[in-house]
């Protein structure tokens, strides 16, 4: 079982020992994939447990299991699959749901398969890379293999999800007027634009397009060493 493999795994450091002496940046590769193996098994021994334990504990009249499906996670780590347990119950109108419990205690926002972890790696190399270029950073620096059309498929669903994040504060302020709870006497304001390359059809270069950014906040409050940080930001 995984448990087994992760204690002969324990033992692959004696190996890459006894092997003849190899060049450091193939020794330093080949233990981080060692590394990133064990994590993988540790993350599925410690998911299936954990659910496990909320199939014994959770409210059997309102959430009937349906048994397991497999499912996979695509971590900093590689991909990681394990078996969860899926349960039937109904939505607020009284209309069938389905529950993986795990999904909900351990707060997993994932987006498609992605990690919160992977998808803000890839999200933070791809502002100063072109997406060949990200796929190739990440697939070198973490256990994840990704192509250059992942990358790109992965950057549009977080667009998606901070565009309907922001339509619906648009929303929430038009029908409450804009009015808040909280008066100040000052509020700081910093505008600034980004030059974004952009790429038109064919995947042609296209004229450069600027997008507005703005900061507000309160002030500055000291983080507990010598800098300072923005507050109310």
């Amino acid at each position: 079982n995984d448990q087994e493999k992760l204690t002969k795994e324990g033992c692959m450091m004696n190996i890459i020992v006894t092997e003849k002496v190899m060049p450091f940046k193939e020794l330093e590769k080949k233990v981080f994939d060692y590394s990133c193996e064990i994590g993988r098994m540790m993350l599925k021994i410690i998911l299936e447990s954990y659910d496990e334990q909320l199939r014994e504990n959770r409210n059997k009249k309102d959430l009937r299991c349906k048994g397991t499906r497999q499912t996979t996670i695509k971590t900093i780590m590689g991909e990681v699959e394990y078996s969860r347990n899926v349960y039937q119950t109904q939505d607020e109108v009284g209309h069938k749901a389905w529950v993986y419990l795990p999904d909900q205690e351990m707060q997993m926002d994932k987006i498609g398969f992605f990690s919160t972890n992977l998808a803000e790696k890839i999200a933070n190399v791809v502002t100063d890379n072109s997406y060949h270029t990200t796929a190739e950073i990440i697939s070198n620096t973490s256990g994840q293999s990704i192509s250059h059309g992942g990358a790109w498929l992965l950057v549009q669903r977080l667009g998606e999800r901070i565009s309907e994040e922001e339509t619906a504060r648009v929303k929430e302020m038009e029908e409450t007027g804009g009015k808040g709870t909280k008066e100040l006497k000052l509020l700081f304001e910093e505008m600034d634009g980004v030059w974004l390359k952009m790429q038109g059809k064919g995947h042609k270069k296209a004229p450069k397009q600027e997008m507005k950014v703005a900061t507000m906040y309160e002030g500055w409050e000291d983080d507990g060493g010598s800098c300072s940080r923005l507050a109310g930001k």
